[in-house]
């Protein structure tokens, strides 16, 4: 039987808080807490008979999502581009994103009351470019440290296990002692776990450290897509300076400000939409505030820029206009 159980907490577990509940849990919600306790120990007395077909048999049943926007909005996108986005990658984009469409947008409309397009011009691309690359390094030390706090996780993890059984066992009997595991319930796990120190590592770092491996491009990855996040982000705002006349910079701000609220409100909707939750109704609305949010993030950082720039102009003496 501790096999079995052993087998159902590996195929069900998630290396987040909610490592140790099974697939109805994870299918509603709303009584994850009530039914985690529930499934546990339900696994322990009634799926001692159940065979890998029949787990599987389990997962399949997992009700459909009510609300599909998500997946409606990634599939389109894979069907578009042939690639589909992990949640990590989502993320990572919305980090450039966000910050590349208000950091440039408020240097932008701050430069802008200078009166010279050129200056804008100028300035906003080198605002880009060192963007870019401060963000993408940034991003990939991140997680290049990610990667390295993991391995010494492992590597203390693995100490501990080889160096004091006990305390790894007392580990494992505090880590599902909150799911309603008894005494005995725990020893018979515990034992299973004793027998491979690996999987004894494995067990603790995924259920009570609630760790993952990150993948071995995630430096790399994370980098670019941040980067060029910030890149597409940054361009947005700067593109009406390119296409006005080199005194008309203030119709320039005024088109860049017009194109902005509205990218800023579709990024802060569609961004809160992919990260919502099923309920369609309360997603829609939810995001709705996201775009105003957005909007409202992005429009305050301008509009302190411009106050900040036009404020220096006013306290310099005359002669320095």
């Amino acid at each position: 039987m501790g096999v079995v159980l052993l087998k159902n907490l590996f195929a069900y577990g998630q290396p987040t808080g909610a490592g140790l509940i099974t697939s109805t849990a994870r299918a509603h919600p709303a009584q994850k807490t009530r039914r985690c306790e529930k499934g546990l120990n339900g696994s322990l007395v009634s799926t001692a008979s159940l065979s890998s077909g029949d787990l599987e048999s389990q997962r399949s049943t997992t009700p459909a999502e009510p609300c599909n926007s998500k997946s409606w909005i990634r599939g389109a996108w894979t069907a578009l581009t042939g690639f589909r986005p992990t949640a990590r990658m989502i993320s990572d984009a919305i980090i450039g994103l966000a910050d590349g469409m208000t950091v440039p947008f408020a240097l932008t409309a701050g430069l802008s009351s200078l009166g010279s397009t050129r200056i804008v011009q100028l300035g906003g691309i080198a605002e880009v470019i060192a963007g870019i690359i401060s963000m993408g390094v940034g991003g990939a030390l991140g997680a290049k440290a990610e990667s390295d706090g993991f391995k010494a996780l492992t590597a203390d993890t693995t100490k501990l296990v080889l160096g004091s059984s006990a305390d790894a066992i007392d580990l494992i009997h505090e880590t599902l002692q909150p799911y309603g595991f008894d005494l005995d319930q725990r020893n018979v796990i515990s034992e299973q776990l004793r027998q491979s120190s690996e999987k004894m590592v494995d067990f603790l770092i995924r259920f009570h450290h609630q760790e993952k491996e990150p993948d071995a491009s995630r430096p790399w990855s994370c980098g670019i897509t941040i980067g060029l996040g910030y890149g597409v982000g940054g361009l947005i705002p700067l593109i009406p300076y390119f296409c006005v006349g080199p005194h008309e910079v203030f119709l320039a701000l005024y088109i860049s400000i017009g194109v902005m609220a509205v990218t800023l409100f579709l990024f802060g909707y569609f961004k809160t939409v992919l990260l919502a939750e099923k309920d369609c109704e309360k997603s829609t609305w939810k995001a709705f505030k996201g775009g105003l949010w957005m909007l409202a993030l992005g429009g305050g950082s301008a509009a302190v820029a411009v106050g900040a720039v036009y404020g220096i102009q006013m306290a310099s003496p005359p002669g320095e206009h």
